[in-house]
């Protein structure tokens, strides 16, 4: 086939797309009925919320301990597995908490400014300082703390608020979602060192996807968050939801299972179905709930998630598509070799793409993922 009739061809199957999307209900045109239980606007805690017991419990045991040896840990997953959604559930456990602050940064801003302004603004350290307010544009600027020499960098003002906090009993837990490997990110990794080595009580919680999180702890230079804590999240077990669908929509259990089934326990399938099930009063997936699952798992998670694969993981991933489960095919179909294909498995089974617990095997771990890729083919 020549390259303009490819290209023809490309574009039938992309207006078909559209018109199909536009004959479709469309997840974001969606009328909200009052009082949906599920909630597909990532990172914001659903009512219909199937908590991770077993990993929230030993992080907020953990966190509690005085005794406690680890002050960090890394939640990752790929997008939509509920990272997000599990750090701030553990963090809702502390923010009423007089001994506690908590403190959200992100990464792509200065971030021991933001720490400084937000430890500031939540720890009530304003008798510290000489005056009631203060600039927090710290560059070449320099203010003097009461009783003490003056500060003129960010880390020693830092350092000397932590310190205060030390002497009250006062916990500082920091929040960083969705890590990058930028240079906000490596300063503060930096800097965390310092107050782990001064033994502050600052404690960090961060999600982030395999590849950004890789990509940091591998600097040389911040080999402690190659040794921190990997909290590697998983899809939610099938028969919590099936009971929470057979509890927020009234489904019978036989329906219930098989529409989480459906999800795969994928933690945002599993609210994107929950979502579109409630909006169009249905109690089964039929093939018109399933046509809106499709689409909104393309525009909302899957195009992005795709989009971010190597150009071999995705050859890999066009192969399982295809039917190719067992090594041996994929070895024959993408032509490499045994070790290389067992380390590009690990990497896509730790991105959450796909499931290697059964031996010699592979298969999708997101829902019709399957599905979506075979279209990306015809493309």
């Amino acid at each position: 086939m020549n390259d303009n009739k490819r290209q023809q061809n490309a574009i039938i199957v992309s207006n078909d797309r559209k018109n199909y999307y536009n004959e479709a209900i469309g997840i974001d045109e969606m009328i909200r009925k009052p009082n949906n239980p599920f909630n597909i606007t990532f990172g914001k805690i659903p009512n219909g919320l199937i908590v991770r017991y077993e990993i929230d419990e030993q992080i907020i045991s953990s966190l509690r301990d005085e005794n406690m040896n680890e002050p960090l840990y890394i939640f990752v997953g790929s997008r939509g597995i509920g990272k997000t959604v599990a750090i701030t559930n553990i963090a809702k456990q502390f923010k009423d908490e007089k001994d506690w602050l908590v403190v959200d940064l992100n990464p792509h801003l200065d971030m021991l400014e933001q720490l400084a302004g937000l430890i500031y603004q939540k720890g009530q350290l304003k008798k510290l300082f000489l005056k009631s307010e203060f600039s927090f544009s710290f560059q070449g600027l320099s203010f003097s703390i009461r009783g003490d020499k003056p500060v003129d960098n960010i880390l020693s003002l830092i350092d000397l608020m932590l310190s205060y906090l030390k002497k009250k009993n006062v916990k500082v837990l920091i929040l960083i979602d969705e890590v990058v490997s930028n240079k906000n990110m490596k300063i503060f990794a930096h800097s965390y060192q310092s107050f782990i080595r001064e033994d502050y009580p600052t404690y960090l919680l961060m999600t982030g996807l395999y590849e950004n999180v890789s990509r940091l702890e591998n600097d040389k230079s911040l080999t402690f968050l190659y040794r921190a804590p990997k909290i590697y999240l998983n899809n939610l077990n099938i028969r919590a939801v099936a009971y929470s669908y057979m509890d927020l929509l009234k489904m019978s259990e036989m329906d219930a299972l098989e529409a989480a089934k459906t999800t795969k326990g994928y933690a945002f399938g599993y609210q994107l179905l929950g979502y579109i099930l409630y909006n169009l009063d249905k109690k089964k997936v039929d093939a018109e709930v399933i046509r809106e699952f499709d689409l909104a798992l393309d525009e909302k998670a899957y195009s992005k998630i795709y989009s971010e694969l190597t150009a071999l993981e995705k050859e890999i991933v066009n192969a399982i598509a295809k039917g190719n489960n067992s090594n041996e095919q994929i070895m024959k179909e993408v032509k490499i070799k045994s070790n290389v294909l067992m380390l590009y498995k690990k990497a896509l089974s730790k991105k959450g793409v796909i499931d290697i617990s059964k031996r010699g095997e592979s298969y999708f771990s997101l829902p019709r993922f399957k599905e979506f890729v075979l279209f990306q083919m015809m493309l």
